[in-house]
């Protein structure tokens, strides 16, 4: 059982959003002996240009994988490892530019996608959703399309484990 699952997709999102509960890969089956780690996880733009209002500044975006909904939470609970159901983080910065052609450029070296932080102790039992938000100098918020790619590899369980995992992956999943 070692064959790498990779996910590839897209997602839209406005500048100065947030997005939540965007489901990247779900598994309904009753083996119990089944479960995956997320080995890494990237992110990068796949919209760089977009009218941003005649604004050169600066956007930070950040991002989480979850194992289970979060809802519609504030911008600062999208990057929150104190919650259980997310396993992986990123916070990107970049800056934005006007001109003929506004533009998006990634702040780091290399400009390349931008790999998350991912908790090495959790196990993927039924499902990954992502969650972003974006927060920028210009009052202007086109919507952009992101890239992101997220590798798995599949990990045997003894049922009794999968089942503690499930119960963790949805741990903080209560409304008050």
């Amino acid at each position: 059982m070692s064959k790498k699952l990779s996910l590839r997709g897209t997602f839209s999102q406005a500048d100065n959003a947030r997005t939540t509960d965007i489901q990247v890969f779900i598994y309904e089956a009753n083996d119990l002996t089944r479960g995956w780690v997320v080995e890494a996880a990237y992110l990068w733009p796949k919209t760089i240009r977009a009218a941003n209002g005649n604004v050169n500044g600066q956007m930070q975006v950040s991002a989480s994988i979850a194992t289970d909904t979060i809802g519609s939470v504030g911008f600062p609970e999208i990057c929150d490892t104190s919650d259980n159901r997310q396993v992986a983080w990123i916070n990107s910065g970049y800056q934005v530019r006007s001109g003929g052609d506004d533009f998006i450029a990634n702040s780091g070296n290399p400009p390349g996608p931008v790999p998350f932080v991912v908790d090495p102790e959790h196990i993927v039992a039924n499902g990954l959703w992502i969650n972003a938000t974006s927060i920028s100098d210009s009052s202007t918020s086109p919507v952009r399309e992101w890239n992101y790619m997220i590798v798995l590899k599949p990990k045997r369980l003894d049922p009794k484990e999968t089942i503690l995992h499930l119960i963790k992956n949805v741990a903080q999943d209560v409304v008050n």
